[in-house]
């Protein structure tokens, strides 16, 4: 029960084990968290007038909600960048439901 928690609050979902490109998104997700802390460390530095370090960025940045960015991680992937989303029926739900447009069609 535990896990299941920690999972729901790092925006992790049921249906990741059912994901054909699992490998591949977190690999992804890992490079947006990456992106994502190194702005923020950014904006903490010029709000503070001094380079705050990216150990310290990191921690800030996790007191925040992270469930939000890995479910909006989680349908851009799914929905735009996935090499399976034709194929896997959890993209599909995500292309469906999320009203995200395939990247082939997008151009």
């Amino acid at each position: 029960m535990q896990k299941q928690e920690h999972a729901k609050i790092k925006g992790q979902q049921e249906n990741d084990r059912n994901c054909v490109g699992i490998h591949e998104l977190i690999d992804w997700q890992i490079i947006q968290y990456r992106n994502e802390v190194s702005a923020h460390r950014l904006d903490l530095s010029k709000a503070e007038g001094r380079c705050v370090a990216w150990q310290e960025a990191e921690m800030d940045f996790n007191n925040g909600d992270r469930s939000v960015m890995g479910k909006k991680w989680r349908v851009e992937y799914c929905g735009n960048i996935c090499p399976s989303r034709s194929n896997c029926l959890v993209a599909l739900q995500f292309l469906h439901h999320k009203k995200t447009e395939p990247l082939y069609r997008a151009g």
